[in-house]
């Protein structure tokens, strides 16, 4: 049933890709190199229904590709959503924001900053996040009272989908690739691996979660991921291999222990503070066994059980959430800064090593 579910999901999801960028095409040849251009995703929608789009930066004699999805929350019921009125206002985007064309990167984009790991020689692909939903969602909801219900359109994975062939399309043959996700989006890049691959099947590809805890079961209850899967529809679009290479309940340990089995040669970073205060919030709304102390916990047994040979974590001391808008090289753990530790990844160094 999974994988008749799956390949239905795929044709309807690549329905119209061409099309869409062949329009992006026309529209990147007008863009200044170095600028930072807002193009529209035809079919790609927020949870509200507003259209999404890719915010994207041509460098010139660039090589390689750098796709970033941002972070912003999640929600999967009427509280969480925070429905209410004629709208919902929790864990979605609306009315999103278009870059002014002459904005400088900051973050790890920023090349002002030398020791940043994301040098010119990197095109850019910037994935805003609009879906409450982790870029995992594939379903329609009625939300709010029933007498007046909002629709809310948990289509993350759909307009990853959309966003991967256009970058497809515009930057066919990178060198190689990093992904990089923050909060929501360091676990949307941990799921759609498989993803990338469908559109990328042989470049080097480096994926990077920045504060995307993966969330282990028992350190969350089962039933609490049960209410996202189960409203997101992932179980729709999960890889159809997934329960015999992970068997188990879905989690996001388990999608680590899939992506080291099934995608060996792909390197993989987990960055995180021990005690992230945002984290440990959605934990506690997970059922988090240990309360304000789950996150540590879990990331030290998920860093002791569940890493594949090329997946490595950087954890340091304190609360902070996302490290992608601070300078890398003033983030230390022990005596590894951040900036070296990255380029030792996307650069293929055999001294690349868990910093704990």
């Amino acid at each position: 049933m999974i994988k008749r579910s799956f390949a239905r999901v795929l044709v309807v999801l690549l329905g119209g890709v061409t099309a869409a960028t062949n329009l992006y095409a026309k529209a990147f040849n007008s863009c200044p190199d170095y600028a930072t251009c807002t193009y529209e995703l035809p079919g790609a929608e927020c949870a509200d229904g507003t259209p999404m789009f890719l915010n994207v930066t041509r460098r010139p004699n660039a090589t390689k590709l750098y796709i970033y999805l941002q972070g912003g929350g999640a929600c999967w019921d009427t509280v969480s959503c925070d429905c209410h009125g004629d709208r919902c206002y929790g864990g979605t985007a609306r009315n999103l924001t278009r870059r002014d064309p002459q904005q400088t990167h900051s973050g790890w984009t920023d090349l002002s900053v030398p020791a940043n790991p994301i040098s010119a020689d990197y095109n850019v692909v910037e994935v805003p996040y609009c879906t409450g939903d982790l870029f995992m969602g594939n379903r329609e909801r009625k939300l709010g009272n029933p007498k007046h219900p909002i629709t809310i359109k948990h289509f993350g994975y759909r307009n990853i989908t959309k966003a991967f062939a256009a970058a497809k399309k515009l930057f066919p043959s990178p060198q190689s690739i990093v992904v990089m996700g923050s909060s929501a989006g360091g676990l949307g890049a941990m799921f759609n691996l498989h993803q990338l691959r469908k559109f990328y099947d042989k470049a080097p590809a480096y994926v990077i979660s920045d504060a995307g805890a993966p969330f282990k079961i028992p350190y969350v209850s089962a039933e609490g991921v049960d209410r996202l899967i189960s409203a997101w529809g992932v179980e729709d679009i999960i890889p159809p291999d997934y329960a015999v290479i992970s068997p188990g309940p879905i989690d996001f340990a388990g999608l680590l222990r899939y992506n080291a089995a099934r995608f060996p040669q792909d390197r993989f970073a987990f960055i995180s503070s021990y005690n992230d205060w945002v984290m440990t919030a959605f934990s506690i709304l997970l059922g988090a066994e240990y309360g304000f102390s789950t996150i540590g916990r879990m990331i030290r047994d998920v860093a002791a059980n569940d890493l594949g040979v090329m997946q490595k974590v950087f954890y340091v001391g304190g609360e902070r959430h996302t490290f992608h808008n601070v300078p890398p090289n003033d983030v230390l753990s022990g005596q590894i800064n951040l900036a070296d530790w990255v380029s030792k990844m996307i650069t293929g160094k055999p001294d690349w090593s868990n910093q704990l």
